[in-house]
């Protein structure tokens, strides 16, 4: 119920085909039973090394994005499942009222003070159907700025705590490069990563639209990417995914870095 793999949405305007793959072939997407074999693998690997408490919990984080995502949609997706199956909503009209209705309109509601309190209108089903790729486009969105987010925390944290710097221009990436001498684009998936906290930015800050400073950025980095001036930020269910596990990867490798410095 999550999503259907294939299905390419963006967060912002319309749909389209997603550009991770298209940046970067070398990063594979692995199926359901390669994906708990390797969070298996990855999970025995990192109980027999001394990793940091900050990328401890860089990892509780992400795994906590995770479980939030995977019930978010597949709540969402159920959702539209019934609103497209006139007899689901019979069924679910019985339990919940004793009678069996088919919906014809959608509005929300709550209860204050004994009294029903509508605060959404009411809409067309065929009305909230058709917004069902911009809903989940949105969920796209909002889990990978979370997981992306939890990552420059793990970033600022490790230069707090550790090199005694606090952080306030928004991005730890680059004082973090300087402070402790380790070349982050050079770490595992480190182009994708950043061109990941790049997007960020960019679907908080400019509506999802890669501007100029988008392109210089990368430019000045020599960093590879599949994106001109004004395209919109294009993501997917295999985005948040792909990205969920590039980024406890490469947090992993530059953690080893980092426990080498303060002698862990």
């Amino acid at each position: 119920m999550v999503g259907t793999v294939g299905r390419w949405l963006h967060f912002a305007r319309g749909f389209g085909r997603g550009r991770r793959a298209e940046a970067f072939g070398d990063i594979p997407f692995q199926s359901d039973v390669e994906f708990k074999r390797m969070s298996a693998e990855q999970a025995y690997c990192l109980e027999m090394k001394i990793m940091t408490e900050e990328f401890n919990a860089l990892v509780r984080n992400l795994d906590s994005s995770l479980f939030r995502y995977a019930h978010i949609t597949g709540a969402l997706e159920f959702y539209m499942l019934t609103l497209e199956n006139p007899n689901l909503q019979r069924a679910a009209s019985k339990v919940i009222s004793g009678s069996e209705v088919e919906w014809k309109q959608i509005h929300r509601f709550m209860v204050i003070g004994g009294e029903t309190v509508i605060w959404y209108p009411e809409l067309p089903v065929q009305a909230v159907l058709g917004e069902k790729n911009a809903l989940l486009g949105f969920v796209y969105g909002l889990t990978l700025s979370r997981i992306i987010g939890d990552l420059d925390f793990y970033l600022s944290s490790i230069l707090q705590n550790h090199f005694g710097h606090v952080e306030t221009s928004g991005s730890s990436w680059d004082r973090f490069i300087q402070k402790t001498k380790i070349d982050l684009l050079n770490r595992k998936h480190g182009q994708f990563v950043y061109i990941l906290l790049q997007e960020r930015h960019k679907i908080e800050h400019n509506q999802a639209q890669v501007d100029r400073v988008f392109l210089e950025r990368a430019a000045k980095r020599n960093v590879k990417h599949a994106y001109k001036e004004g395209d919109s930020i294009q993501k997917s269910h295999i985005d948040v995914l792909l990205a969920y596990e590039v980024i406890k990867e490469f947090a992993e490798d530059v953690d080893t870095e980092v426990a080498k410095l303060i002698g862990k």
